[in-house]
């Protein structure tokens, strides 16, 4: 199976929102699964060790996951000793890979 594969995709829709004046604007609504395939779970391990700062967004964005999947993620990667929070006091979430 190809990484394409792999992924799963729960739901994808197009919606038609109604704007003024008649328009008319299209988005796409995707729904993903929560969990992760073991080899990208390992290509977010070996992107994570080379970037100098870490976010759930950014890892959600590039592997085309759930936020909430990477933060969870992020989590574990934590209690690992792999990363660690940069501040705890920021609302926003910071790691940063352990040397």
């Amino acid at each position: 199976m190809s990484e394409k594969e792999e992924r799963l995709l729960v739901r994808k829709a197009t919606l038609n929102l109604r704007r003024k004046y008649g328009r008319t604007k299209q988005i796409n609504v995707v729904e993903r699964d929560a969990f992760i395939p073991k080899n990208l779970e390992n290509d977010i391990r070996d992107s994570i060790s080379k970037k100098k700062t870490i976010l759930a967004t950014d890892i959600a964005l590039k592997f085309d996951i759930r936020v909430s999947t990477a933060k969870t993620l992020l989590k574990q990667y934590e209690e690992e000793g792999l990363i660690r929070l940069l501040d705890p006091s920021l609302k926003l979430k910071i790691y940063v890979p352990n040397s």
